[in-house]
């Protein structure tokens, strides 16, 4: 976990930012094409972390607790599985569209890029009798793909509560051809072209 002046040069990195892991939140709308109230609480968000320079902290949960504190534990237990070891890696811009980044869980060989999870047993189960990775998870891992420039996102959800060692992972592979990746991008940059039009809206309103 970062701390200290690590901490800090990651949040200012991010700081205003549209991120991999807020992209599902940034392409959610309501069946007549509204957006959802998590999308529009993101664009007030990144609004107030471009006005006031400071990232916004979020409240972490117990369960969320739990997922940091076994990150390590899913990543050892991928490297066991797989022979493949995680290289650290941190913030990456994309190269392209402005205001757009990701922070991998880790890269993995020359092309490939790792997204650990460890979610609620009930949640485990769930994803692994299905035998696909979660299509929530799926932006996330496209704008990674788009901002390493990498050709695969391995899917590792990690459930250390499992009594039997062989039942606690599950892997699955993300290797998406360039189509779907850009549909991702067009989604990103409408979000980015809303949270510009707020900014525009927000610093003109006393100009008038």
């Amino acid at each position: 976990m970062l701390e200290g002046d690590a901490l800090a040069a990651f949040l200012r990195a991010r700081c205003g930012k549209l991120t991999a892991s807020r992209m599902a939140t940034a392409m959610s709308f309501k069946k007549n094409g509204e957006p959802t109230a998590e999308r529009s609480r993101l664009l007030r968000e990144l609004l107030a972390e471009r006005l006031t320079g400071d990232s916004v902290r979020h409240y972490v949960n117990d369960a969320m607790q739990f997922g940091l504190d076994y990150e390590d534990e899913a990543k050892a237990a991928y490297e066991d599985e797989t022979g493949q070891l995680i290289m650290p890696c941190g913030f990456y811009d994309h190269p392209r569209i402005d205001m757009l980044g990701a922070t991998p869980d880790g890269l993995v060989g020359r092309d490939g890029l790792v997204e650990t999870k460890v979610p609620q047993s009930e949640t485990f189960i769930l994803w692994k009798l299905a035998g696909c990775i979660p299509q929530e998870h799926m932006p996330q891992m496209a704008i990674q793909l788009a901002c390493t420039g990498r050709a695969f996102c391995d899917f590792c959800a990690f459930d250390p509560r499992q009594r039997n060692p062989a039942h606690r992972l599950f892997i699955r592979r993300y290797e998406p051809p360039r189509s779907e990746i850009e549909v991702y991008e067009a989604h990103a940059e409408r979000f980015l072209a809303d949270l510009a039009a707020m900014w525009e809206q927000f610093t003109t309103s006393d100009a008038a």
